[in-house]
C-alpha cells in the first residue's frame, strides 16, 4: 500500500507558475513536493565536459627517460 502524496500535479503546476511569474527559475523538485528555486536556469551542457579526457593521461616519457634527462639508457 502506498501513501498519498501531500501535493497534486495541479498544485505543483500552480507553484511553478508562481515562481516563474516572480522572475525565478525552478531547477528541481524534491520527492516531498518542495521546489528548488534559482536566479538563473541551469545549463545542463556545462555540467558535462565537451571532450572526454583519457584517465589517466598517457605518459609522455618513461620513468627512465624522466630521471636520466631524456636518455633511454642508464
Amino acid at each position: 500500500m502506498s501513501r498519498a502524496l501531500p501535493f497534486t500535479e495541479a498544485s505543483l503546476a500552480r507553484a511553478i507558475r508562481g515562481v516563474e511569474r516572480a522572475g525565478r527559475f525552478v531547477v528541481g523538485v524534491m520527492p516531498n513536493g518542495m521546489l528548488i528555486v534559482a536566479d538563473k536556469p541551469i545549463d545542463a551542457a556545462s555540467l558535462v565536459p565537451e571532450i572526454a579526457q583519457p584517465f589517466p593521461p598517457p605518459p609522455k616519457a618513461s620513468m627512465v627517460e624522466y630521471f636520466n634527462g631524456g636518455a633511454r639508457e642508464a
